[in-house]
């Protein structure tokens, strides 16, 4: 996936030679790159927020009132803030990252201070967890069982898609819907997630893989569920720059982002 630089035997050329990248456990590189998520200027995050004041609306439109709503993948509270205003909501913000969760508790007691009480959440809660080592029968994710929702952003390329869909099955109730949305394989053919560690200039990058929209929607259909809205895929143009910023440039004509809910059937 990455181009391997060799190593220069002159110093004035060494210089100028693009440093490997450090790949590190997700856990690791993501409590890493927490202190900088939000301020790095990542163009496929302002692209999903983007989407999703298109896609929220449509959720929030079909799930009950009062609904019980997990986030996997909260990361800095990005998208969790936009569930502060979901009348009598229970949310549950799931991440593998104590680093990011920490950041996200802050965000969202910040905006939930501005929600009108007639239209706040009911309830709040934080969970370390991770999805990769989900099990079946573990009692920890009780409390987050028989959602009515589940909203997952930029997640997916982490998880292997059997494991996604295994553990969205286990907590979602029949009927109830996937709000899912990630990184589209075009893109991930050429890059993926990643940040420059501002201490040492070096490019760290957690473990992943470029899933296709169509072995995911293969996979979503083995596992019994079916689509409401989309599947989408957004490609990156030029009049998106000026929201997207200097960063989306060489991704014009690029499908960067794929989005869908799902529901599950009974």
């Amino acid at each position: 996936m990455e181009t391997n630089f060799a190593a220069s035997r002159d110093n004035s050329s060494r210089e100028q030679t693009p440093k490997q990248p450090i790949y590190k456990p997700t856990v690791e590189a993501y409590n890493q790159w927490a202190a900088t998520y939000d301020t790095d200027g990542n163009f496929l995050q302002k692209l999903d927020s983007l989407m999703m004041d298109e896609i929220m609306p449509f959720l929030t439109n079909i799930i009950p009132h009062a609904p019980k709503l997990v986030e996997l993948g909260c990361g800095t509270g990005r998208n969790t803030v936009r569930l502060q205003s979901v009348p009598g909501a229970r949310i549950w913000a799931i991440d593998n990252s104590n680093g990011m969760i920490e950041l996200a508790k802050d965000r969202c007691h910040l905006i939930r201070a501005t929600v009108p009480e007639a239209l706040k959440a009911q309830s709040q809660e934080f969970a370390l967890r991770d999805v990769l080592s989900f099990q079946v029968n573990e009692r920890s994710w009780d409390p987050m069982k028989n959602a009515d929702a589940i909203i997952s952003t930029l997640v997916l390329e982490h998880i292997p898609l059997e494991q996604f869909f295994m553990v969205c099955s286990q907590l979602l109730r029949p009927g109830g819907q996937l709000l899912c949305t990630n990184m589209h394989s075009d893109m991930g053919a050429m890059s993926q997630a990643g940040f420059v560690d501002p201490a040492t200039g070096n490019k760290i990058r957690p473990l992943s893989c470029a899933h296709t929209l169509q072995d995911f929607m293969m996979c979503a259909s083995a596992w019994g569920f079916n689509p409401l809205w989309g599947p989408l895929e957004r490609m990156v143009e030029t009049s998106d720059l000026e929201q997207l910023g200097e960063r989306g440039k060489k991704w014009v004509g690029v499908n960067a982002w794929f989005g869908v809910i799902l529901s599950k059937l009974g």
